[in-house]
């Protein structure tokens, strides 16, 4: 079923998500769960999107992964990448932000060479 959805509505509620991502602390319980809910509610609106399968819908909403503010960039180029279909140009481009992070240090880099491989074994 295709729902009838705001895109500039849902990018704006999904940078208020990542806003609320970015500022967790781990130490608070309540933070964290707020957290989760933010990640969950990320999911919901990429899902939406998948339903609908519009591709002005999701050109649209990639617009995002120019927004490196709460890695909204990093957030988005994600879970395009996991439940979207994209174009080639837009799957680069998430890619390059993905590895730009993975090729630092951390745990945070090592986590998304695991993300990569995975990615590149699926594809």
């Amino acid at each position: 079923m295709i729902r009838e959805i705001n895109i500039d509505e849902l990018k704006t509620e999904y940078l208020n998500l990542t806003k609320i991502c970015a500022e967790i602390d781990y130490s608070d319980k309540k933070s964290v769960k707020r957290n989760n809910s933010a990640v969950t509610k990320m999911y919901k609106i990429v899902h939406l999107l998948s339903e609908n399968n519009n591709e002005t819908e999701i050109l649209n909403f990639s617009e995002l992964l120019n927004v490196e503010e709460n890695k909204t960039n990093l957030w988005v180029a994600t879970q395009i990448l996991e439940k979207l279909n994209v174009d080639k140009k837009t799957e680069q481009n998430a890619l390059k932000i993905i590895k730009k992070v993975a090729d630092g240090n951390g745990t945070q880099a090592m986590g998304f060479q695991i993300w990569l491989s995975e990615y590149k074994l699926k594809n």
